[in-house]
């Protein structure tokens, strides 16, 4: 195969391919190009895209009868449910998720995101700073533990800038991927049929590999050699996408929910050894009208999308690894507009789990207009005279808990938000 074929074979798979003397500070600490298969954490964000309503999710605030003039919701207080600590609105749907996951998942209401604008609310929840440069946390932790693996940051969307810390790749085919994992096969899916016996391409690989020494020879600056050895490794990716297919399911997801899909691939990327981090993302949440109709099953895509990875994990043996982290750009205002939508609304809310993150807990809150409350710095408890929970807070947590917080990639993205004891 030659360097235009793969090209294309991978702009049909949807693998967005980053150049090497692109990988600027990726590089720039003396990270060294990884060989051995990732086995630490495995990051997973979960974007709903668009700026989901957490008082129909996870902050729920019903209305008190028929007569009110202005509900939150449609559905009544009273009917509100609980599942351990967390409390829901009655969505059929979200019963078994919230049932299942109320000992490990961590909620985090009353939010404040300071914004009400697309991208600089996805950029402060995923990043934990509002000012624009931040890469995505999904970005620095690949970039801290993993910064050489081939698929080490694999992004479906939603906030993944990367400052250059890290590679990101995008892949949205996965069927094409197997015609770049085997470009001797003229069928993919049938390891007999050839385009060259293997003694010639075993040839092939020699001629390649004196080639490389040769130009490798010849480079004297160190930025050229570091940059044409990553050539080169992108060049052997087809071995690296190998192993991946190794660990594909034998069928993927074909229902309407593409989280799970999305799931499968990730999982099996960070099985084979590939991966360290993975955004998912299902869209459709800006909702300015038919507010109930269209965003609450998307709500349930969420939750079924997560329990779904979850499943996945524990299928793939990695479960134990898994630390998922859900949020979406803010949240939607208070009661309805002239169109029965929501509109955009600063406050918002998050959830995670993973080990040694302490669930079945909700931390804090917001008022029956989803006016995000404060909190005491050392009891979390509701506090008057205490602090807005933001995202930086949640981010330096998340950084502590992930073990990068002092690696030297984060050093120029500082966060100087208090640091609360939110994750146990």
């Amino acid at each position: 195969m030659d360097r235009r074929e793969f090209m294309k074979l991978a702009s049909l798979a949807g693998v967005s391919l980053v150049s090497p003397l692109g990988l600027g500070r990726a590089f720039a600490a003396d990270h060294h190009l990884v060989n051995t298969p990732y086995e630490g954490l495995f990051f997973v964000t979960i974007h709903a895209s668009g700026g989901w309503d957490p008082t129909s999710l996870c902050d729920p605030k019903g209305r008190a009868n028929e007569t009110d003039t202005d509900p939150m919701n449609m559905y009544f207080t009273g009917d509100i449910r609980t599942a351990g600590a967390i409390h829901y609105p009655p969505v059929e749907r979200f019963t078994p998720v919230f049932e299942k996951y109320q000992q490990r998942l961590l909620v985090l209401n009353g939010v404040d995101t300071s914004t009400n604008g697309h991208m600089s609310g996805r950029r402060h929840i995923w990043s934990g700073n509002l000012a624009e440069g931040t890469p995505s946390l999904s970005a620095l932790f690949a970039g801290s533990v993993a910064a050489g693996l081939p698929l080490t940051f694999i992004s479906n969307g939603g906030y993944d800038y990367t400052a250059d810390v890290v590679a990101r790749t995008r892949i949205e085919n996965v069927d094409a991927l197997a015609k770049i994992a085997f470009p001797n096969r003229v069928d993919p899916n049938n390891a007999s049929a050839l385009f060259h016996s293997e003694e010639t391409i075993g040839r092939i690989r020699a001629a390649r590999k004196a080639r490389r020494d040769e130009a490798l020879e010849k480079v004297s600056l160190p930025k050229e050699s570091k940059a044409r050895s990553s050539l080169f490794v992108a060049r052997r990716g087809e071995n690296e996408l190998r192993q991946l297919t190794a660990y594909l399911p034998d069928e993927f997801d074909n229902s309407n929910n593409p989280l799970k899909r999305q799931a499968q691939l990730a999982i099996a990327s960070y099985k084979a050894g590939l991966t360290a981090s993975a955004t998912l993302v299902h869209g459709g949440f800006d909702t300015h009208g038919n507010h109930d109709a269209t965003h609450i099953p998307r709500l349930a895509n969420v939750l079924e999308g997560m329990d779904f990875l979850m499943e996945e994990a524990e299928r793939q043996g990695v479960a134990d690894k898994l630390v998922v982290v859900v949020g979406s750009d803010f949240g939607r205002t208070p009661g309805y507009n002239m169109n029965n939508g929501k509109d955009h609304w600063s406050i918002s809310s998050m959830m995670m789990m993973g080990p040694g993150i302490v669930g079945g807990r909700v931390i804090g809150s917001s008022d029956e207009r989803h006016r995000a409350q404060n909190i005491n710095a050392q009891t979390l408890a509701q506090d008057e005279s205490g602090l807005r929970l933001t995202p930086g807070s949640i981010h330096r947590a998340l950084r502590g808990y992930l073990g990068i917080a002092e690696h030297p990639v984060l050093a120029p993205f500082r966060i100087g938000e208090p640091d609360l004891p939110l994750l146990g």
